[in-house]
């Protein structure tokens, strides 16, 4: 009996700690809030999208970093922070892969494949 609710109170325990990471991430970007979200079952993957502009940052490799505003398919918005092996174009849209705040991958897409709502939101 003791064995039962030892393991109900550290799953209770579990959960509460991931829900409480989930709040911390939901607006936070940087590379904290991306390995948090990275490994937390309870954030959704899904898709936003941006317009390029200057990189951030630069480092000794050529690696550009960016820090800015992203949009989903509803127009609803957050900050990204994401690299790129060199720097981007500026005024293109990217497509990023996301999974809260940690930033799998990315793709360039056409203005006309930007969902209305992200467009108006991210220009």
């Amino acid at each position: 009996m003791k064995l039962v609710k030892g393991l109900a109170g550290l799953l209770a325990a579990g959960v509460i700690l991931l829900g409480g990471l989930v709040l911390f991430t939901r607006n936070s970007s940087g590379e904290l809030a991306g390995i948090v979200d990275r490994f937390n079952p309870l954030v959704s993957e899904g898709e936003v999208y941006v317009k390029t502009k200057e990189a951030d940052e630069i480092n000794g490799y050529g690696t550009a970093r960016y820090i800015q505003k992203a949009a989903d398919e509803n127009g609803k918005t957050r900050e990204v922070d994401f690299n790129a092996i060199s720097e981007l174009t500026t005024g293109k849209y990217l497509k990023l892969y996301n999974k809260g705040a940690y930033i799998e991958t990315y793709e360039e897409v056409a203005r006309e494949a930007v969902p209305e709502k992200a467009l108006t939101t991210i220009e």
